[in-house]
Parts: structure tokens; sequence; C-alpha cells
């Protein structure tokens, strides 16, 4: 019932209810009346703040999740693959922010996006484009311009992201 309770109030905002030195309700039952439940026993303070995490954790783990193994891809010019590739950038969604030629939309128009940009920071700014608005200089230029954060679109680095960078290549003139 405590945990539905905390769950609930997390849910709807409603910190301001807690007392935050064990995260229970201010408003909770009294300990002595007894509802019909079990009692339930109380974790001790110290074992509850180990259970949080601790800002100074994820800041070290937040380096390790952002290091990145760009891979070396050779860019097709096959016509299958580049049509597989064009497919791909219609389903996951890229057309939504990004035309190739017509100028911008959302994003930037990415016609002649290869030439512009070398193929180690396109393939970063396709497989963690978060992370380069957070570590690129380009990259935070470009989203100061166009004011919206790129979606990490989840594509797969050995099937999907070669096939995007021959579509994409396809339409470097």
């Amino acid at each position: 019932m405590k945990k539905l309770v905390l769950t609930l109030a997390a849910v709807l905002g409603m910190t301001a209810c807690f007392d935050e030195r064990d995260k229970r309700p201010a408003w909770d039952a009294p300990e002595d009346i007894d509802f019909g439940h079990a009692p339930v026993a109380k974790k001790p303070q110290a074992q509850a703040v180990a259970e949080a995490p601790q800002p100074a954790e994820a800041a070290k783990a937040a380096p390790q999740a952002e290091a990145m193994a760009v891979p070396k891809i050779t860019i097709s010019t096959d016509a299958a693959h580049v049509a597989q590739g064009k497919d791909i950038f219609m389903q996951k969604g890229c057309v939504g922010c990004h035309k190739v030629g017509g100028g911008k939309l959302v994003g930037p128009d990415l016609k002649g996006v290869t030439a512009r940009r070398d193929q180690e920071w396109l393939i970063k700014m396709i497989m963690q484009p978060d992370v380069m608005t957070k570590q690129d200089e380009t990259a935070k230029k470009l989203l100061a311009e166009h004011l919206v954060q790129m979606p990490n679109q989840n594509v797969d680095a050995q099937k999907e992201l070669p096939l995007l960078l021959a579509f994409l290549k396809s339409e470097e003139k």
C-alpha cells in the first residue's frame, strides 16, 4: 500500500507532501492504528539513502556511456543500397524533420551533407545526436539555429547506418 501511495504521489508530482527524511507521506496514518494490514518493517534511513542514485556516481558513469566507437564504413553506390537507405530514412521518421533538397524543415536540409561533413561526424550525429549536441561545436550551433534536439532513432550501426549513408551520399550533388 505504501509503495502504491509513493508511486502514485511520484506520478502526480506530489513531492511537497512527503517528509524528506524517509520519503513517507507527511499525512501518513499514525503507526499505532491497526487497519487490518500486517506491519511493514521500516528501512533504516542509511539504507534508503544508499539506494538513491548519487549524483557523483551518475557523473562518473556518463562519460563511459557517451564514449562511442565509430565504425569504419565503406559507402556503397549500389542503387539497391541507396533505395534501402531511403526507405530507412522514411521509416525512422527522418523526413519529419529533414528535407533532402528544398531547404530547411525542422532540422537542416541534408542535400550535400556528405560533402559538408566528414563521415565520422555524420556517424556520430546519426548514432548519438544527444551526445554530439553536448560535445561538438558544430552540433551545438545547429541545435542553437534549429532549436530542436535531434532524437536518437536507434539506428543499427551494422545494418541500417551504411544504407543511410549510401542514401545521403547519393544526394550529394
